[in-house]
């Protein structure tokens, strides 16, 4: 099975959209860090030891691949001992992995796809549909084609 799948199947997980897409030891680094900024491996360790056991060279570990998958990024502070920090906040995060299925959904399905995510949005609540409008307007992402019909009818 093609690891896009693997993308497909973590999103059925009940849970939040993190627990979707990370791990429970990788969620719980990562609230320590978006938290504090940056730390140390040992500062996030003794952060979670208080809450339950967790080894020093796991979580030295999982911070590594964090750092592999660009949540953070990591500077030397001498041989032994690496200084993280936040390379995305929490929403840049989850809004990069919501492009990327959207992104590989197309890929896979074309306008098959496209056209299930307009069947949900003519479902949606027309106030919550403008309210993000305004916040997409607000973004300047925005192609002018895809403007407000109704403010095209205005400007003609």
């Amino acid at each position: 099975m093609p690891s896009r799948w693997s993308g497909y199947e973590r999103m059925s997980r009940s849970g939040s959209s993190l627990q979707k897409l990370l791990g429970e030891l990788e969620i719980e680094i990562m609230v320590e860090l978006w938290k504090l900024d940056s730390a140390t491996v040992r500062d996030i360790a003794t952060a979670i030891q208080k809450v339950r056991p967790v080894a020093y060279t796991t979580v030295m570990t999982v911070m590594g691949h964090l750092a592999e998958k660009g949540l953070l990024t990591r500077t030397s502070i001498d041989k032994k001992t690496h200084l993280y920090h936040v390379a995305l906040t929490r929403e840049e995060f989850l809004a990069r992995e919501s492009r990327k299925m959207v992104d590989s959904m197309l890929a896979d399905f074309g306008d098959l796809a496209l056209t299930q995510f307009l069947e949900v949005i003519e479902q949606a609540d027309p106030q919550h549909i403008e309210q993000l409008r305004k916040i997409w307007e607000e973004s300047g992402k925005q192609p002018d084609n895809l403007a407000d019909p109704e403010d095209q009818e205005k400007e003609q």
